[in-house]
């Protein structure tokens, strides 16, 4: 079960039994956040609340800088020193405001997801809704370190894909045909085209 919401600060432990409920507010005094999302590294047993700023969900867009909506899904997803430190050193509870949290949930589903959701971070994956009992906290730790697994070997299935285009590609320049180089190898015609276009181009 999520604990109730209390100050955090950057030298908390955020262990995943210390949780606050998705949805909690919080304030630094002068900014008013919404947790949003945790990113949990499911070895270590700890997960780092993530914010959305009511600030940035009511910005006007054309007041933004180009940097901050140059991307679709660019609302900025803040990690706790990003938001304490400035205007004051403690996240205290907020009061709850149903609409608010509401909308920055509805910011966190709209970025995209590659923003949020990294298949290339081995370290951690993301805990979007509540979690009701130990048992359900064990089962998303099992799942988390599974994920993390999985992430790395399509990584390694990737690099591996992309050195066989390569070398395809490299064994078409020597035969001097798409067709004859699929004759060679016993591939489809179509895999060959494949790994030419997906070859790097050269300088």
């Amino acid at each position: 079960m999520p604990s109730t919401t209390t100050a955090i600060t950057e030298n908390d432990r955020f262990t995943i039994a210390d949780r606050a409920p998705i949805g909690s507010r919080y304030t630094d005094g002068e900014e008013t956040f919404t947790l949003v999302a945790y990113s949990v590294d499911p070895h270590a047993g700890t997960a780092h609340p993530l914010f959305i700023a009511d600030e940035d969900i009511t910005k006007d867009p054309a007041s933004q800088h180009w940097m901050e909506h140059a991307t679709e899904g660019s609302i900025p997803l803040l990690e706790v020193p990003d938001v304490v430190g400035t205007g004051s050193e403690t996240l205290r509870p907020a009061a709850p405001d149903q609409e608010k949290a509401d909308a920055a949930l509805a910011a966190l589903t709209a970025r995209e997801e590659p923003a949020f959701r990294d298949t290339r971070d081995f370290t951690r994956v993301m805990l979007h809704g509540d979690l009701d009992s130990e048992e359900e906290v064990a089962a998303f730790l099992a799942y988390g370190k599974a994920e993390l697994e999985l992430r790395e070997a399509q990584h390694v299935l990737e690099r591996k894909a992309r050195e066989r285009s390569e070398r395809l590609a490299a064994l078409n320049d020597l035969a001097g045909s798409q067709r004859r180089t699929a004759r060679v190898t016993g591939h489809n015609q179509s895999t060959i085209s494949r790994a030419l276009r997906e070859r790097p181009e050269r300088p």
